[in-house]
This record gives structure tokens, C-alpha cells and sequence, in this order.
């Protein structure tokens, strides 16, 4: 059985790999930044799960970092 707010961060998670990866490769063609963004949102969600919450938020607000610095550039 699924745990409510676990779905919905997966969900959130998933969503916001997508979409920096889509941007970076939109707006620069950057190959490496986007599979780098997606390896760490892999790693956020492997640490989420194993409970280390913390390290998990860190790399996110790297994420939503790049996520800005992208949007900040279009």
C-alpha cells in the first residue's frame, strides 16, 4: 500500500527532474546538465527513502537552484 504523502513527493520529484531536464536541453542543449540533474534527483530519492531526509532536501535545493538559474536565463 502507498503512503500518501510518499506518492505525492515521488510525484513531485519525478515532475521536477522532467521539467529541468526538458529546460536545460530546450535552452542550451546541455546534455550533461540535464543527465547531472537527473542523477541527482535519483539521488535525492534514494536518500529519501533510506530515511535521510536531510541529505535529500540539500540536493534538492540544488535542483530547484538549477531549476531558477535556468528560468533566470531564458
Amino acid at each position: 500500500m502507498f503512503k500518501r504523502a510518499s506518492a505525492e513527493d515521488e510525484i513531485f520529484q519525478s515532475m521536477q527532474k522532467t521539467l529541468v531536464a526538458n529546460q536545460v536541453e530546450k535552452s542550451y542543449g546541455l546534455n550533461k546538465l540535464a543527465k547531472a540533474a537527473d542523477l541527482l534527483s535519483t539521488a535525492a530519492a534514494i536518500f529519501d527513502q533510506a530515511g535521510m531526509h536531510e541529505e535529500a532536501d540539500g540536493i534538492t535545493e540544488v535542483l530547484q537552484g538549477l531549476a531558477n538559474d535556468v528560468k533566470r536565463n531564458q
